[in-house]
């Protein structure tokens, strides 16, 4: 029979202890701030002032379509037919009474007859307030 032959043995490290194993925390929900203070930055105060333009803007053009006079008829009316050469400035600044704005009485004019622009042809008849 032949001998047995053993490797050699290695020394084994040192066995350490076990740590004791902690549970873990429990795990709390986060708070919200409750008086967190407001802050804009310079982009938001921007916004905040052209946005209070805007309403400013819209506001306005509402209560001025709401609150703007409107066009009335005068009473008298004739007809005009318009020569060469003449314009709705010249037809209104010689109907108009004195003192009064021929812008006015240009608008009347263009109001009373569906007038677009301030273009007038010769031949063409006008209705036109009496002074």
């Amino acid at each position: 029979m032949t001998p047995l032959v053993t490797a050699p043995v290695r020394p084994t490290a040192p066995v350490r202890p076990a740590v004791p194993v902690r549970p873990a925390a429990p795990v709390r929900p986060a708070r919200a701030r409750e008086h967190a203070p407001l802050r804009l930055t310079t982009r938001g105060r921007r916004v905040l002032v052209a946005l209070g333009f805007a309403l400013a803007i819209a506001v306005g053009g509402g209560l001025g379509t709401l609150l703007a006079p409107e066009a009335q008829t005068p009473a008298e009316v004739s007809t005009v037919v318009v020569q060469p050469g003449e314009s709705l400035w010249v037809i209104a600044s010689e109907i108009a009474d004195p003192g009064q704005d021929v812008r006015q009485v240009v608008e009347t004019i263009r109001g009373m007859n569906g007038l677009e622009r301030s273009t007038v042809h010769a031949g063409q008849e006008l209705s036109v307030p009496q002074g």
